[in-house]
């Protein structure tokens, strides 16, 4: 008597793929249990998986709400399935090819997809946090509503197409409809493009990081960039969201340039006078638009600084011993510089009416 499908996966690839071969009509798996880990009494327990599915064929399958948690599924190929929900967190996906496949809301968390494809497929609402996404490719693919915090990846993945609308539907099937989506060509930046689509979603962030960045300048050689980091993460403890210009500079704006859009979303500067080009991205910033900022050093601010200061009447000077003392000073600081935050935001009210 021949085997039903649930059993017969579970012999691993050789045994499936043999099947699939012989039996054409589309397999379904409704709660399958994807996860074999005992201990000496029989019983199963959380601990690695050994169910080896790796090399498997799997074609127009739908699997419902599976529990797969760590399962080895390398150099696999699936196409034309569909996965709904279930939980595949920490499992193996390096080097498989996904093609026409959807996944919805499933989750997917700390899994391996190094040197994976994903082509014409569906990652609607799914949960990759802290997953390894190094793909070799990712194209034409739904990207609405994933979970991507901490998400690894590689600048050499090919990417292309990644539709950022809300659609249960294959790349493939929304072209054939007439209707060309919004995509990105960036995984990591599709939440954030999304946000900028909407002119209510863009203006509640902006108000976000207004009541909450802090740009942190300062120089990075001799210990100024740990100093920077350790200032970030004081800042952080306090509920703030410093912003840290430690990346290359967009391709389209310079250095300056790029210090002043940060601290147009920032909602105070906090600034290390010891940095060589400080002065300068002060005064550019200052020049622009008023915002309190707080620098510091271990020696007396150099006479320009009052020359920044008649530019910008909310600006305050700590001039620190040792690091206790440093953040001692900001502690007081910080709080002048909510203030003058305040009184900033209404005179520009006053000044609209």
């Amino acid at each position: 008597m021949a085997l039903p499908p649930e059993e017969v996966i579970l012999k691993g690839a050789a045994a499936w793929n043999k099947w699939q071969e012989e039996n054409k009509f589309p397999p379904h798996f409704a709660r399958p249990s994807w996860y074999e880990c005992r201990d000496e009494h029989g019983m199963q327990i959380k601990g690695r998986n050994e169910l080896d599915f790796s090399g498997i064929h799997l074609t127009n399958a739908s699997v419902h709400l599976a529990f797969a948690e760590g399962l080895n599924m390398r150099n696999a190929e699936v196409v034309g399935c569909h996965f709904e929900e279930g939980d595949f967190s920490r499992a193996d996906f390096s080097n498989t090819t996904f093609v026409n496949t959807k996944f919805n809301k499933t989750i997917l968390t700390d899994a391996n997809f190094e040197g994976a494809v994903f082509i014409n497929c569906n990652l609607n609402r799914v949960n990759l946090v802290n997953a390894d996404f190094r793909l070799k490719e990712i194209r034409e693919t739904v990207v609405y509503g994933i979970s991507a915090w901490d998400l690894k990846t590689d600048p050499a993945m090919k990417q292309s197409r990644l539709v950022i609308e809300k659609s249960y539907e294959l790349y493939s099937d929304i072209i054939a409809s007439g209707k060309i989506p919004m995509m990105v060509d960036d995984i990591e930046m599709a939440q954030f493009v999304y946000y900028l689509s909407s002119h209510k979603n863009m203006r509640n962030m902006i108000n976000i990081l207004n009541s909450k960045g802090v740009l942190l300048l300062g120089k990075f050689k001799d210990g100024g960039l740990e100093r920077l980091y350790k200032l970030m993460d004081w800042f952080k403890a306090r509920n703030y969201t410093p912003m840290l210009f430690d990346f290359d500079r967009p391709n389209n704006l310079d250095y300056t340039e790029t210090v002043i859009t940060m601290a147009g979303l920032s909602k105070f500067i906090v600034a290390d006078l010891s940095g060589g080009s400080v002065p300068q991205e002060l005064y550019a910033t200052l020049s622009s638009f008023q915002k309190p900022v707080i620098v510091y050093s271990d020696q007396p601010a150099y006479s320009m600084f009052r020359d920044i200061k008649r530019k910008n009447r909310f600006s305050y000077e700590i001039v620190f011993a040792d690091e206790k003392d440093l953040y001692e000073k900001m502690e007081n600081s910080v709080k002048e510089a909510e203030l003058s935050h305040t009184q900033i935001a209404h005179e520009l009210i006053d000044s609209h009416g």
